[in-house]
């Protein structure tokens, strides 16, 4: 008898249950799985043709990739995004427009960098308003309150946000372990790592290798991981039991903070209740 496939009734169990089967998809259908995490206001609003075309797919591939994961058509799994992002107070078909004609403003001087990294910020926090539930967060803030140690990691760009969430809980007298390896500690820091403790760590891609270890290592003994990451999909992303996936936007080249740092600190502020 085959077994019964568990069909996702919100876009977070959703999200969970395609991480877990991810390395089980074809390249096809990961590339679908990739894009809907890249672009789900996209998949929120626009056409089964639209979609296609940006993700790079036929529409039977579309419909496929629903199917294996039990909707009844494409459309059914889709309003699982269109019900998170709807009933919100912007106009998200609008900001979708908006989107299309980035690259329109200046950024030749500084009032133009002032003013693109300020809208890029802007929209880029609007996003996390919509895309992460508060069950989600009251979820790794318990996860949290009942770890023997916190270990808090961020290498390279995320360095500041684990800095900053490190400060913030010892003020709230947990213990907590910032990974930050001076003089070289990082793996004897790790080897203290136990499976009732917790890794709560920021990392984008490319990820550093201190990031990658201390995720095995908390992988390994069996610790919770909360990560604040780019890509849920990623090899890494996947191993984290709850996943903030936040998408930062650019300027130049130069990629913000401003979403992490959002998530960091309400998961700090959050531990105080």
């Amino acid at each position: 008898m085959p077994k019964k496939i568990e069909v996702a009734t919100t876009l977070d169990t959703f999200k969970d249950i395609l991480a877990e089967r991810y390395d089980t998809l074809s390249n096809r259908l990961k590339q679908v799985a990739d894009f809907i995490s890249e672009e789900p206001m996209v998949v929120a609003f626009e056409t089964m043709s639209v979609i296609s075309v940006k993700a790079g797919v036929p529409i039977s591939t579309l419909s496929r990739f629903a199917n294996t994961f039990g909707f009844d058509g494409f459309s059914k799994m889709q309003l699982l995004f269109s019900d998170q992002y709807f009933h919100k107070p912007r106009d998200y078909k609008e900001r979708i427009k908006r989107a299309r004609q980035e690259g329109s403003m200046q950024v030749d001087s500084i009032q133009g960098i002032f003013e693109s990294l300020g809208d890029s910020n802007i929209r880029a926090m609007e996003d996390v308003l919509v895309g992460i539930s508060p069950s989600k967060l009251e979820d790794a803030i318990k996860l949290l309150a009942n770890a023997r140690t916190i270990y808090v990691q961020g290498a390279r760009r995320a360095y500041p946000v684990a800095s900053y969430l490190s400060y913030m809980l010892i003020k709230e007298d947990l213990n907590v372990v910032l990974l930050d390896g001076p003089g070289g500690m990082s793996s004897p820091m790790l080897k203290q790592m136990k499976d009732s403790d917790v890794l709560l760590i920021t990392t984008f891609k490319p990820h550093a290798q201190e990031s990658i270890s201390a995720i095995e290592r908390a992988d390994k003994v069996g610790a919770k991981i909360v990560a604040i990451t780019d890509h849920q999909m990623s090899e890494y992303g996947r191993k984290a039991d709850i996943c903030f996936e936040i998408v930062e936007n650019d300027v130049l080249g130069f990629r913000s903070l401003t979403c992490a740092m959002f998530i960091a600190q309400t998961l700090a502020v959050g531990l105080m209740l």
